[in-house]
């Protein structure tokens, strides 16, 4: 389970609040906030056409998004990264600890990464919290 501070506590009330869904985790990066919720209740969390990520990006004055939760550290990734083309994920053991290597379309770099690289450091904090794994992304150019 996550150790919230107080702060983690009322983002959690305020979205169980708005969505009734209760998140199994979240990050915060300066201009959005990235919830993981049950892959079950991926929908009501979203609500009908995303009404319930409006209400929570008006609340938190940043953009919302929604992430579905996996057991599975590669099906992570890819709900994670659902917007992009990955091409591949490898799971590597580096000196004892897991890492995975993902493979994405030169194209889908700039996406993965984000505004001031928020993505993938949320990404990454939340690999490390839930699988105590570190990730690392390798692009490759695919002709069309």
């Amino acid at each position: 389970m996550v150790e919230l501070t107080e702060k983690g506590l009322g983002y959690f009330s305020i979205f169980e609040k708005v969505t009734r869904v209760m998140p199994a985790d979240y990050v915060e990066g300066e201009n959005f906030m990235v919830f993981i919720v049950n892959p079950f209740q991926l929908g009501k969390a979203i609500g009908k056409k995303g009404s319930n990520i409006e209400k929570l990006g008006r609340t938190f004055k940043k953009k919302v998004v929604v992430v579905s939760d996996s057991d599975e550290p590669e099906a992570f990734i890819r709900n994670f990264l659902k917007n992009i083309n990955v091409l591949g994920v490898e799971s590597r053991d580096v000196m004892g600890e897991s890492a995975f290597l993902i493979l994405l379309d030169e194209k889908d770099r700039g996406i993965a990464i984000g505004r001031n690289g928020e993505r993938i450091k949320a990404l990454k904090e939340l690999m490390k919290r839930k699988f105590k794994a570190s990730i690392h992304l390798r692009t490759r150019r695919v002709l069309e």
